[in-house]
């Protein structure tokens, strides 16, 4: 007889789990429920641990050979034994992971998180023992709480079960109810559509928004009532929580048409609706059940056309990733590589890809928004590589998110075989979209402001001209008087000159650098070891070569500047030469073993360059790439008089390089091979 294949759908939250099967018979998802809780489907997050019952032991099917099960028992079982055996209750386990605690059971210490996943493999357990043989399909975890700590430990519930990347998934509650929503005939849609959450904190509402034409997206608009309408307030007044829910669903549905209506959580679990259902139910379908989100997250694993609907559309909520991640090739066209895709939600977003680096120690990388098509550009320099001949410089770069719009890009050093072997260092860099683009919007409106206030005085672009004279003359009332020929450059510059910014200085093996331009002379860029007092924030790079701290800076000592062939600035390394003696100890004690930092190498870069008549540069960690048309260099600026005192001829050549203005012959800053062109991650992985 073959095996029974089951397609899973389990919901984790901190008081209760949830699980659905899908019924081949029915062809619906069906909830697990214990027989005094058949209504509400919860299964209690609760353990127990009893030495009598490992001696007993309990058969293991090849499913959980992985993971030891002897002696533990949950749910309703587990509260059952408690009160019959002596033994260890384990309770509040979703709580402790969040605060990663350990939790002592018998005079043994175990992770809050290795607890939880071995309660959710209980669970599943504790239904599959009914089934003969059986094969798990599919698995999709639905979680109420997006907690970076939860979903690690939910990811390992796929390695205790042995699954392939293709048979897990985990989703958040919106995602699974969404699944759930498309799941049902399309006329309940044809409108918006309002979902209702009653959980233990209090009521949340999300209307959803579907577009009938091109681009297709669902929007998820929340709106939090936990202050309005929470268990705490009204206790076991349900006449007063009846009235106020009523107020809270004219209010809600007061914007636009909602065909239906679904009622989900403990909240709703009781019948206590009487002047609300009536509101409820004027012109449109309500739907009332505790498993909503368990039988999504079965859809979910079921695919096909379960959820072909929903597919078609863009899934704007929270929790998307509205961002595409990549790098800026550098070449004739500015052709955008892709590391990671967005449209999924952040915790199912990844990507990795690998490059050789051509005459340039620079990488782009690129946030382009899905929707709007807007980009954004950051630079990252990176420094303490050893110097090596084009293309023999292999580096992955990798995407990981903590949040929608937050993550860090991770770059290694993979060396180029036994030629050139990797160093071993990782360079970290971590981004923030929202405040990117506030910054930029923050620039976008200096200068506006100061576009209208020279409009005010008089300087417009309809009386500016070549000649030097006369306009000079027109927008300079104080100069009305004088003679025309008596005003000259150097007077309208010093009195129109922005007030000067105090630079910043940033030390970090991948700091965001900022492009040299015309307009920010290089001799403006102050090096490390000016005095200047660097950001305590400034984030460290981490490498994880396990080298001693004296051989993780013997070799990136000395670095000095050279043109590349396409104009960028590289950096080379000799190797051969010893520590600066000069250094001083606290600069030394500032290292932290195992980190390949930025701080020591930039100090004697400086002290290098100083002998040679240049400056080296560090950057704003958060500057935007003036390479882009819509944005502008953020970082320190000089009055023109400075500039042309301390900008050399020698230097200018770099700056048009950097400035992302490439020459039309220009070869591309990075090698991508062909046989690893296809190398990003499939997000839907």
């Amino acid at each position: 007889m073959a095996d029974t294949q089951l397609y899973l759908g389990l919901d984790l939250g901190p008081e209760y789990t949830q699980l659905s099967y899908y019924n081949a018979d029915t062809h619906e998802p069906e909830s697990v429920y214990h027989k005094e809780a058949k209504d509400t489907y919860m299964l209690p997050n609760i353990m127990f641990y009893s030495a009598y019952h490992k001696r007993i032991g309990d058969t293991q099917g090849e499913c959980y050979k992985f993971i030891d099960l002897s002696g533990w028992s949950v749910g309703a079982k587990a509260s059952a034994y408690r009160f019959e055996d002596n033994g260890t209750v384990v309770d509040q386990i979703y709580e402790k992971t969040l605060r990663k605690e350990k939790i002592d059971v018998e005079g043994r210490e175990y992770k809050a998180s290795d607890l939880l996943v071995k309660m959710m493999v209980l669970h599943i357990k504790q239904f599959t023992d009914q089934i003969g043989g059986f094969t798990i399909k599919k698995l999709t975890v639905t979680v109420a709480d997006t907690d970076p700590q939860i979903i690690q430990a939910v990811r390992g519930l796929r390695s205790a079960l042995r699954l392939g990347h293709d048979q897990f998934n985990i989703v958040s509650h919106l995602d699974s109810g969404l699944c759930y929503i498309f799941a049902q005939p399309e006329p309940l849609r044809n409108n918006s559509v309002g979902l209702f959450d009653f959980g233990r904190n209090g009521l949340d509402f999300y209307r959803i928004d579907m577009t009938r034409k091109y681009p297709l997206i669902v929007t998820v608009e929340h709106t939090d009532y936990h202050d309005r309408i929470n268990m705490r307030r009204f206790g076991r007044y349900h006449e007063d929580m009846d009235e106020a829910f009523a107020d809270v669903v004219r209010e809600s549905m007061a914007q636009v048409f909602v065909s239906s209506v679904y009622l989900t959580g403990v909240g709703f679990a009781e019948n206590w609706m009487k002047q609300s259902a009536t509101v409820l139910c004027r012109g449109r379908r309500v739907f009332v059940g505790q498993n909503i989100y368990t039988k999504g997250a079965c859809y979910r694993s079921l695919g096909g056309i379960y959820t072909e609907s929903l597919s078609r559309y863009f899934i704007d909520t929270e929790e998307t990733v509205k961002t595409n991640i990549g790098i800026n090739l550098m070449d004739e066209k500015n052709t955008f590589w892709p590391i990671a895709y967005g449209g999924l939600e952040w915790f199912n977003t990844r990507g990795k890809i690998e490059v050789f680096l051509d005459a340039t120690r620079r990488i782009q990388i690129v946030y382009q928004d899905i929707l709007t098509e807007e980009e954004l550009r950051e630079t990252v320099e990176i420094y303490g590589l050893p110097a090596r001949p084009n293309k023999t410089t292999k580096l992955s770069i990798e995407v990981e998110y903590y949040g929608s719009d937050k993550g860090a890009i991770v770059i290694r050093d993979l060396g180029f075989g036994s030629l050139y072997p990797s160093t071993n260092k990782i360079y970290r860099k971590e981004f923030d979209i929202a405040a990117i683009k506030r910054k930029r919007a923050q620039k976008l409106e200096a200068e506006r402001q100061a576009e209208i206030v020279r409009a005010a005085e008089g300087d417009t672009d309809e009386l500016r001209s070549d000649d030097p004279g006369a306009p000079k003359a027109a927008h300079r009332p104080d100069l009305e008087k004088k003679d025309v020929d008596s005003v000259n450059d150097d007077d309208l510059v010093m009195d129109t000159a922005e007030p000067e910014k105090e630079p910043l200085v940033f030390y970090g093996t991948a700091s965001p650098v900022q492009p040299l331009t015309d307009d920010v002379p290089a001799a403006n860029v102050i090096s490390a070891g000016s005095t200047d007092k660097a950001d305590p924030d400034t984030e460290e790079n981490t490498g994880t070569d396990g080298d001693s701290e004296h051989d993780i800076y013997a070799a990136d000592e000395n670095l000095e500047e050279s043109s590349g062939a396409d104009g960028e600035a590289g950096v080379s390394v000799d190797e051969g030469n010893a520590l600066s003696e000069d250094r001083n100890d606290s600069e030394a004690g500032y290292r932290d073993p195992g980190r390949a930092d930025l701080k020591d190498d930039l100090t004697d870069a400086d002290s290098d360059d100083e002998s040679a008549g240049t400056s080296s540069s560090d950057f704003d960690d958060e500057a935007l790439d003036a390479s882009s048309p819509d944005l502008d260099d953020l970082g320190a600026e000089k009055s023109d008089e400075d500039a042309s005192d301390e900008k050399n001829p020698d230097e200018e050549d770099s700056d048009e390089g950097d400035s992302g203005d490439e020459d039309p012959d220009e070869t591309p800053a990075f090698t991508i091979p062909s046989y690893l062109r296809g190398q990003h991650f499939d997000p839907g992985e």
